[in-house]
């Protein structure tokens, strides 16, 4: 069964002529088709230089393809190119022109003429190009399919063995091919489809190319639906599709290049055909009424996608019970050519119909056929193509074994390579990393140092300013010490000549020893916070605890400083309801007490100085207050009345140790933070003391 070659499988042109173009192009296109045409012959007639009239040529042959014209350009571009020396345009002419004449269904002579001269060509440039193998194959084609078996026999293994011994790929994908159309007209399809897959695999290496793609792919789904490999087919005939789809589109922008309109006539026949060995008729159907649509323009008397649809419509319809259009369409196949498959789907009708002489003659034709093509020698030869083709299979099979185990070894050494260079890289940045790493620890060493000296810095400045405030407060406490004690003393001495004198009365020398006691409690006073002061620094102030009533300790307190209060300021005294017992040290409370009062009666001229306790509301605790109505404490200095040495005047007797005395005993009595002054109250001062409360005790 004879492909057509021209753009992967064209209509046989020599019948149809321009004709068929006017039918398929639309109107604007021809008219484009034209223009161009006379565009290019008008550069020829400038009579270029032949490197610009080469390609005008090849275009211009391309817009004539299969008409007498075409061959005309052809030829003038090898005249063109042989003064230029461009061997390549002169066998690209030539391939075009091989290609003409085997589309030709008279050309054999013509095409035998043209492999010669490019089998001279090439001989005298000692050459192998791809032409050589497209025109000597399509030389062995054309014998074979003109029924010269044994000659196309020949033919195709001398040129097998040419390009295994040059091994010369494109001739290796072409033998493929030519064998696997050997073998399927001798119906040896497995072996078909073998051959055809190898061709596409040749073809995959040399980079691909659609138009052969689709000729190989279209050979191998013919033999697949022979050897009833329906789900092969099936996926081939999607690849298939695809690639007609693809060819399409690039219709969109190259002026239709592609005959894809027949491509598509063949799929749905060969779809056609696998829904009726599937006995699927409603697919079978759908799949011939969709090949149908693309019959039109492109049917034409002869060619293989012609025939295909042809047989697969017979067949449809003597399935379906027609006989009588299933033999019009066999008839119309036979018309052409009266292959061995046709006449036997022939015979399966006529025998429905009970003709048996023409069964008879038709089985003489049959018979005839295959005695020819099953002769001894060409089956011998198709045997011999196969084991060279096979032998050369395995040799290519080693060469890319070898090959593999090349690119493996090499991508050993490299991947040996990359590791080393990749553990090189590790160690150095380990090493870079140890580095870093060593001179950010030292860099942070160097801060710590620098930290740590400015700390010590500021800690010295610190301390030089607590140093030299302490010096200061010391001169400025033994100034104040030494003026609070001689203001005693003074009045000691002074009242007690008075004292001793004959001549003061009686009364009076009561009033000096009082003013004498006095002033001697006073230096007292003074001589114990300075001891408190000292056992505060050392810590030696010991604190008893023990249970006792907190009226008492209030009320001795209160007894204690009663003498000291100016006239005309009340001392009172504002107890809870009930009697509390709190665990403390009842003589630091005293003294936490009396220097809270003393403060109060120093600033307190007149109104009020008051001392009161009441329990907090969860009753395990106790606020003792002392209030006064004297003249309070500034508030810039309140945040500092429990330091030592502070005074809030300097008028008054006193080295400012009392408060933070009363801290000290608070701190260790009730915790941090329980003595505190009442900063909302404004009327005077007032200080708040918490202290716990013996919550287990009966409330009296």
């Amino acid at each position: 069964m004879q492909h057509t070659f021209f753009k992967y499988h064209p209509s046989i042109w020599k019948v149809t002529g321009f004709l068929l173009l006017l039918f398929v192009l639309p109107a604007s296109a021809i008219k484009e088709h034209k223009t161009e045409i006379d565009s290019l012959n008008r550069i020829l007639s400038e009579h270029p230089s032949p490197c610009r009239s080469i390609p005008v040529l090849s275009r211009l042959a391309k817009l004539h393809e299969q008409k007498p014209e075409q061959v005309v350009y052809l030829k003038e571009q090898i005249k063109e190119a042989e003064k230029i020396d461009s061997i390549q345009a002169v066998y690209a002419a030539l391939s075009e022109i091989s290609v003409y004449y085997y589309n030709m269904k008279n050309g054999s002579d013509s095409l035998t003429y043209w492999v010669q001269q490019i089998d001279s060509i090439t001989h005298k440039r000692n050459e192998y190009p791809d032409v050589l193998f497209r025109a000597k194959s399509l030389y062995c084609q054309d014998l074979l399919w003109s029924g010269n078996y044994e000659e196309s026999m020949n033919r195709i293994t001398d040129l097998y063995q040419l390009a295994v011994e040059k091994k010369q790929n494109y001739g290796l994908m072409r033998c493929s091919e030519c064998l696997g159309q050997i073998y399927q007209a001798i119906r040896r399809d497995s072996d078909a489809v073998v051959a055809f897959q190898d061709g596409l695999d040749r073809l995959e290496q040399l980079g691909g190319d659609e138009e052969t793609e689709l000729r190989l792919i279209s050979y191998q789904i013919e033999s697949n639906l022979r050897t009833d490999a329906y789900e092969k087919t099936a996926g081939m005939l999607a690849a298939y599709k695809k690639l007609i789809d693809k060819l399409n589109e690039l219709n969109a922008t190259h002026n239709g290049l592609y005959v894809v309109n027949r491509e598509y006539w063949l799929f749905y026949s060969f779809y056609t055909d696998l829904y009726l060995q599937e006995n699927k008729l409603d697919k079978a159907k759908e799949a011939l009424d969709m090949a149908t649509r693309f019959e039109g323009s492109e049917f034409v008397e002869g060619d293989y996608a012609c025939r295909v649809y042809l047989s697969v419509k017979s067949r449809y319809y003597a399935q379906t019970g027609n006989l009588s259009t299933a033999l019009y369409y066999i008839d119309k196949l036979l018309e052409e050519k009266r292959l061995p498959e046709a006449l036997l789907l022939k015979v399966d009708m006529l025998k429905k119909q009970g003709k048996q002489d023409e069964v008879l003659a038709l089985y003489d034709e049959i018979d005839t056929y295959n005695t020819k093509r099953n002769d001894e020698m060409f089956l011998r030869q198709v045997n011999q193509l196969r084991t060279l083709h096979d032998i050369n299979f395995e040799i290519a099979l080693k060469e890319k074994i070898k090959n593999n185990q090349k690119q493996i070894r090499q991508e050993r050494y490299q991947l040996i390579f990359f590791i080393s260079l990749i553990i090189i890289l590790i160690i150095i940045l380990y090493i870079l990393y140890i580095y870093i790493r060593r001179t950010q620890r030292l860099k942070n060493d160097l801060l710590q140092e620098k930290h740590t000296l400015l700390e010590s810095k500021e800690k010295l400045i610190l301390e030089t300013m607590r140093a030299d405030e302490a010096s200061y407060m010391k001169s400025s406490f033994i100034a104040d010490m030494s003026h609070e004690i001689r203001t005693p003393l003074n009045a000691i001495a002074g009242f007690s000549e008075l004292l001793i004198d004959e001549a003061t009365e009686s009364k009076e020398k009561k009033e000096y020893s009082a003013i004498i006691q006095n002033n001697t409690d006073l230096m007292l006073t003074l001589v114990n916070d300075v001891l408190d002061l000292s056992k505060m620094k050392t810590g030696d102030m010991s604190f008893n605890l023990q249970k006792v009533p907190l009226a008492e300790c209030c009320q001795k307190a209160l007894d204690s400083i009663r003498q000291s209060v100016h006239e005309g300021v009340a001392l009172t005294f504002n107890p809870a309801p009930e009697q509390v017992i709190i665990k403390t040290d009842v003589m630091r409370l005293q003294q936490l007490f009396t220097n809270l009062l003393d403060n109060a009666i120093k600033f307190t001229e007149k109104g009020e100085i008051n001392l009161a306790y009441s329990l907090e509301a969860d009753r395990k605790q106790v606020r003792i207050t002392v209030t006064d109505t004297g003249t309070g404490i500034p508030p810039e200095i309140q945040e500092e009345i429990f330091k030592r040495f502070k005074k809030q005047d300097d008028s008054k007797a006193g080295t400012g140790l009392g408060l933070p005395i009363c801290y000290y005993i608070a701190e260790h009595l009730s915790g941090p933070g329980k003595i505190f002054l009442d900063t909302s109250y404004t009327a005077g001062a007032r200080f708040v003391f918490i202290h716990p409360c013996e919550t287990d005790v009966p409330v009296i």
